[in-house]
């Protein structure tokens, strides 16, 4: 087993990989006040995602929903999403990919 605490992660980074174990991938987004991620799609994966802090925006196929600290949300594979950070905050999120072969 390994344990890892966000509050420990120091680096500057948009991502940091935590755990890879299979089909599972699992990594902490991290977004400054203002920042956007462009809204994308997968077609071999899907993804949940859970709002560790702050708020922000989640994009799913062109929707904007609002989002806050323990929010979740699946992203099935060819569903669009990006996050727009609209707080003061970071904006921090746990992301859970899991990958599959069609």
């Amino acid at each position: 087993m390994e344990k890892i605490n966000v509050n420990d992660i120091t680096e500057i980074m948009k991502r940091k990989a935590l755990f890879t174990e299979g089909t599972m991938d699992s990594g902490i987004l991290f977004y400054e006040p203002g920042e956007t991620m462009t809204p994308h799609k997968h077609s071999n994966l899907d993804e949940i995602f859970y709002v560790i802090s702050g708020k922000g925006i989640i994009t799913i196929d062109g929707k904007d929903i609002s989002i806050k600290e323990k929010d979740v949300m699946l992203s099935p594979h060819d569903e669009s999403h990006g996050f727009t950070n609209d707080g003061d905050e970071k904006l921090v999120i746990l992301q859970i990919k899991n990958t599959f072969v069609k």
